[in-house]
């Protein structure tokens, strides 16, 4: 006789509910041994320390202190190898070590003594151990995709006595290495190691492009990384309007480039060709340089173009953006220059790749592990209530916006919704976009005048208002914005409302240096607490003489060391947990066999 299985209803209602998914999870986990062991390994790594996250703001095109910044994590290699070997190694020893992990391809260019090639090695490890204590043994083994995992898998997880014949086996190993001629490669794969493990999450609050000359090689480089989060920033969503064909933002693309001399961005790394604008621009000014001569044409012809939009979408209430009035028609040869740019903008390879991973991987908010990561501003009226928006037919304010919006930015580049499209405009320079919040006037020279938001997050009370609004209720909640550079020379603290909001906007592009008398922030948070590292101006290359320098301010330390449970990866975990228990439930009762 057939057994008869009872199924409690609770169960019996989610299994119906997701009967494909466990369908699914029962393929991966088909046996109650292997479901034990992955729930067995989960709750393991509840109790692990919450890995490092770094949050950085306002890259704007700065490729090489991004590259310096990401070698290095923000000097936290080399706080760790201060830690290891201090009283054991000069700091300039220390520093030769932390230069070999950085730029391994620059150190190893020449051939060393094989003791040389033992030592460095033995550190390396010794690091890397040290780097990856706060993982699981199979998490660092998952993450070791080389040729050699099985034998750094080896040479990490022993601890060595050098009367231990372990060590003679161990040393015996890196020698056979040297012997063959692979300690380079050998080395170059522990230097990345330590790289990806110093940093379990890389938060980026918006503003990529403009102003440097190679936000490009930045996305390159995010497409190969594996763990960070994008927010989008004002500049960044004007770049995707161009990348549409929006003709208001293709022209404020053209300008900027043009303006901070970066031409070759458009011309040789995405395929636009400018030369026809150019020769235009030149015939048509009285400018003595080529240069200015397409700055102030395509001024000229934003100011033709804004004014159509401010016609077009009159609840977008952006009439001051524009003092006198211009007429909106183009001339037949600004049309021309438009359409091509328009052509080239939109069949550009490279730059509809480098868009598509933006709308991959950005939003224009993000909740994650107590915090709220947006790039500008929550807009405020100047009573300090939410400001309503009038657009898209509704009138939203706060957190159901930025949800809207969120959406918007998907529909105009997928369904190439014109109205989604042309919002972009306004994200990129409208005086109550969350990613602007400035009222900047095109053409006159004004003192910008920034929303009431600035003004309000000094309060503890609206910064807890607007946490409230995105769901946010703990104590240790806080936002992190960047889009405001900090004057920090001026006195200015990037701490706002007692603590409770921090901007990490403190000038990584060179432009804004005078302004801030800061090179930029990169916001440490780990398992104990939370710092800030203020990154000291340094405008020549990098090299073993010259590291970035920073100065480290804590912003708070925690009484309990923070665990994944703790986290937003932890909340995941548990689900998964949860799902598995009742996988194994089920399983016991004779489903999914």
């Amino acid at each position: 006789m057939k057994k008869a299985y009872v199924l409690h209803k609770p169960l019996f209602i989610k299994m119906k509910d997701h009967q494909k998914y466990f369908q699914e999870l029962s393929r991966e986990y088909p046996t109650i041994q292997s479901i034990c062991q992955e729930i067995i390994h989960l709750q393991s790594l509840l109790n692990l320390p919450k890995g490092t996250e770094h949050y950085i703001s306002d890259l704007h095109g700065e490729y090489n202190a991004f590259a310096h910044l990401m070698n290095n994590c923000s000097g936290v290699i080399k706080e760790k190898a201060i830690v290891i070997f201090e009283n054991e190694m000069s700091l300039q020893d220390i520093n030769e070590l932390c230069f070999l992990i950085y730029y391994p391809d620059k150190v190893l260019t020449q051939k060393y003594p094989q003791v040389w090639y033992r030592d460095m090695i033995l550190k390396l490890i010794r690091l890397t151990r040290y780097v990856t204590s706060k993982y699981t043994r199979s998490h660092v083994r998952e993450n070791i995709k080389n040729e050699y995992a099985y034998i750094i898998d080896e040479l990490l997880h022993a601890q060595l006595d050098e009367l231990d014949q372990q060590y003679v086996y161990h040393l015996q190993i890196i020698d056979t290495i040297i012997e063959l001629d692979e300690a380079d490669h050998f080395i170059t794969i522990l230097t990345e190691m330590i790289r990806f493990f110093a940093i379990h999450r890389l938060h980026i609050l918006g503003d990529i492009y403009d102003r440097g000359a190679f936000p490009d090689k930045i996305i390159d480089d995010l497409m190969n990384c594996q763990r960070f989060d994008l927010q989008w920033g004002n500049h960044d969503i004007l770049w995707l309007g161009a990348s549409l064909g929006q003709p208001a933002c293709i022209m404020s693309v053209v300008k900027n480039c043009v303006h901070y001399r970066h031409i070759e961005l458009l011309e040789k790394s995405y395929g636009i060709p400018l030369r026809k604008l150019m020769m235009t621009a030149t015939n048509q000014t009285d400018q003595k340089s080529h240069h200015q001569a397409m700055e102030e044409f395509c001024l000229n012809m934003l100011y033709k173009l804004e004014s159509q939009l401010i016609n077009t979408y009159p609840e977008w209430q952006m009439d001051y953006r524009l003092s006198q009035h211009h007429d909106s028609q183009l001339t037949n040869q600004e049309q021309a220059i438009l359409n091509d740019l328009q052509k080239s903008f939109m069949s550009s390879q490279k730059l509809q790749k480098h868009m598509q991973f933006l709308l991959k991987h950005s939003s224009l908010y993000l909740k994650t592990n107590h915090h709220l990561l947006f790039h500008g501003c929550v807009p405020l009226n100047d009573d300090g209530k939410f400001y309503h928006h009038h657009c898209f037919g509704q009138e939203l304010y706060g957190k159901a916006y930025f949800d809207e919006v969120n959406l918007h930015i998907q529909e105009a580049y997928y369904q190439h919704d014109q109205e989604s499209i042309d919002y972009l405009w306004y994200l990129w320079c409208g005086d109550y976009s969350p990613l602007c919040g400035r009222r900047i006037v095109l053409d006159q020279p004004c003192e910008e005048v920034k929303n009431a938001y600035y003004q309000y997050i000094q309060s503890e009370e609206t910064c807890v208002m607007l946490l409230n609004e995105f769901g946010l209720y703990d104590h240790e909640c806080m936002i992190i914005n960047g889009h405001t550079p900090v004057r920090v020379k001026e006195g200015e603290s990037p701490l706002k409302g007692n603590g409770k909001l921090i901007v990490i906007d403190g000038g990584f592009c060179m432009q804004n240096h005078r302004k801030t008398g800061v090179a930029g922030y990169t916001l440490i948070s780990n398992s104990h607490g939370m710092r800030l590292k203020t990154h000291h101006i340094h405008l020549g290359s990098y090299d073993i003489h010259h590291d970035m320098q920073y100065e480290s301010t804590i912003i708070y330390t925690r009484q309990k060391q923070e665990m994944i449970k703790d986290t937003k990866d932890g909340y995941q975990l548990l689900e998964r947990i949860e799902d598995l228990k009742t996988l194994l439930s089920l399983k016991r009762q004779g489903f999914y066999q």
